[in-house]
């Protein structure tokens, strides 16, 4: 029934009837993001250059093209400093870590599973 049956209250009964775990609601749904102002440049970086990532064959994203957000930023007026482009690739790294599953992440060569 997909998403037609999410807010049915016969389905909510049966499944309260059978002990399906309740389903919680999310405890905010404001898409307001607060930054602290010591990270907002990087943040706002990060944003501005956020059509710039470089792709695989699949199309997902490895790395950010610096040579191109270098460009955005420019015509955003946004200067980085060392500690930014720091916290730049710290905020980089992370979305690549999240993007990525575990199941997709290939082993080092050389690895032997023994079983």
């Amino acid at each position: 029934m997909g998403d037609l049956a999410a807010a049915s209250k016969t389905l909510d009964d049966d499944e309260a009837h059978f002990g399906a775990p309740m389903a919680q609601e999310a405890p905010n749904k404001d898409d307001t993001l607060f930054v602290l102002p010591s990270n907002h440049t990087a943040v706002v970086a990060l944003t501005t250059a956020s059509s710039q990532w470089q792709r695989d064959n699949q199309g997902v994203e490895i790395a950010l093209d610096y040579a191109r957000a270098d460009i955005a930023w420019r015509y955003a007026n946004i200067t980085l400093n060392p500690d930014d482009f720091a916290k730049l690739q710290t905020l980089e790294r992370t979305i690549i870590g999240l993007i990525r599953r575990p199941d997709e992440q290939q082993l080092e060569f050389g690895v032997t599973l023994k079983l």
